[in-house]
């Protein structure tokens, strides 16, 4: 009879279990697989974080109807969740003050609190330095044809009849829509003034949603600690608290598939080189997420300005090398790489590193858009100077366009090495729209 009386009690019991079935449900249907709640006896309710939820499909749009409804209500019916800088009022300083459910505590270090400003002495050096590396470039090879045109370009919007940079451009440099270079303008696509209030917003929520499509394939403690930086005057759309751009969740899942697959230990200094890495976005999150390492830009003169520029307005108090700095050393970079945290360097200085000196190197999609005559002196190069055991992430396209044919897609690089791969499968955060194998290769003897 006690047992029996047991058995009714704990019977009883389970009734309580039904009242959290919709809860379930609604976390099965709303949210991806890392993001739902498992319900136990108490509580009831979910006490939720809400940076930590991501939406698998129906949530997003269910999110996205919810967005509109609140655009077109003008907030009457929904609270919008996206703020548009240059429309919305946002203070990122106001924002974390303290934390919050709606944003990740402590504050990321990617999160900037306010604008800052680089030095004139700073933009004299990447003067120097630009007109430098033009002067001592002994390969003088000749660039892919549209790379040609934003060297015109560049020299034309950037300089002064002196030789001296702008300073009113560079520090505007992500905000000059007549730019073709597209590294340089792709945010223009989400929060642009000629599109207006109402389709910037439309765009954001496709960014959002993005965003939250993206949690199963990027690490969601990266994802989630992702900001634009300010440098180059961008504004963007934010996002618990984060300024979101489709380039930047780009790198976070680059950053991520790096941490995932390559064990960089921070005991010994790791030399990281980013081959064609643009203005250094890369930069931000190595030297985030691999703090004890030397990241080492390898980029064409005038994408070198910008990646100067961009490292030195995110990280003010690191000591960055432009060309200038290390012309008289390039026989140093075993010290060069000690002293500073990062260096930037013109396109045939990688022939100066050392054999077997790089821990990791990262070409996101830069290779494949290059001439097969670069594209094969960057080979060979990595070939010589990645260290046996070190590691080789890239992500090139593989398809050619009928009106620009790209010489040295993914599939014809010739390796003089051995790698063993440690990852390989399409890439589906994609910038260009193209075809993209990700790939991570580890040299091996």
């Amino acid at each position: 009879m006690k047992n029996l009386i047991i058995l009714l009690k704990w019977c009883l019991n389970r009734v309580w279990f039904i009242k959290r079935f919709p809860y379930q449900l609604l976390d099965f249907l709303l949210y991806t697989k890392s993001s739902r709640f498992f319900y136990k006896k108490a509580p009831m309710v979910r006490n939720e974080i809400t940076h930590t939820l991501y939406f698998n499909t129906l949530g997003r749009t269910l999110f996205a109807i919810k967005e509109i409804i609140a655009l077109l209500t003008k907030g009457k019916l929904f609270s919008k969740s996206i703020l548009l800088e240059g429309y919305d009022v946002y203070s990122p300083i106001t924002t974390y003050e303290q934390g919050s459910h709606e944003i990740m505590w402590p504050k990321p270090p990617l999160v900037e609190l306010q604008e800052t400003k680089v030095a004139k002495e700073f933009l004299k050096k990447i003067s120097v330095s630009y007109t430098l590396s033009y002067q001592n470039d002994p390969l003088n090879i000749d660039k892919e044809y549209i790379w040609e045109q934003h060297v015109k370009e560049f020299k034309e919007a950037y300089f002064d009849q002196n030789d001296h940079i702008i300073e009113d451009k560079i520090i505007n440099f992500r905000r000059d829509k007549s730019s073709t270079a597209n590294i340089l303008i792709d945010h223009f696509e989400v929060l642009n003034d000629e599109f207006g209030y109402f389709k910037s917003y439309l765009k954001s929520i496709d960014l959002v949603m993005e965003y939250h499509r993206f949690s199963n394939f990027i690490d969601p403690n990266i994802l989630g600690a992702i900001s634009e930086s300010y440098a180059g005057n961008i504004k963007t759309p934010v996002y618990r608290g984060q300024r979101l751009t489709d380039r930047i969740i780009y790198l976070a899942s680059v950053m991520s598939e790096i941490k995932q697959h390559i064990p960089l230990s921070v005991e010994k200094r790791k030399v990281i080189v980013d081959i064609g890495g643009g203005f250094g976005h890369m930069g931000r999150f190595t030297s985030t997420y691999i703090p004890n390492s030397c990241y080492i830009l390898v980029e064409l003169n005038e994408m070198a300005c910008f990646g100067a520029y961009f490292l030195q307005y995110a990280f003010p108090h690191k000591k960055i090398a432009t060309y200038q700095d290390i012309a008289q050393r390039l026989d140093e970079f075993p010290k060069l790489v000690k002293e500073y945290d990062f260096i930037i360097l013109p396109t045939w200085c990688i022939q100066s590193l050392p054999d077997e000196f790089v821990d990791l190197y990262i070409a996101t999609g830069s290779i494949a858009e290059m001439p097969q005559q670069y594209a094969q002196m960057y080979l060979d190069e990595i070939d010589r100077t990645l260290k046996y055991d070190g590691y080789f992430y890239s992500n090139s396209r593989v398809k050619i366009e009928e009106e620009k044919t790209y010489l040295y897609i993914f599939y014809y690089w010739q390796f003089k090495s051995n790698f063993l791969t440690l990852s390989y499968r399409y890439h589906p955060v994609n910038l260009i729209l193209q075809t993209s194998p990700q790939w991570i290769g580890q040299k091996i003897r």
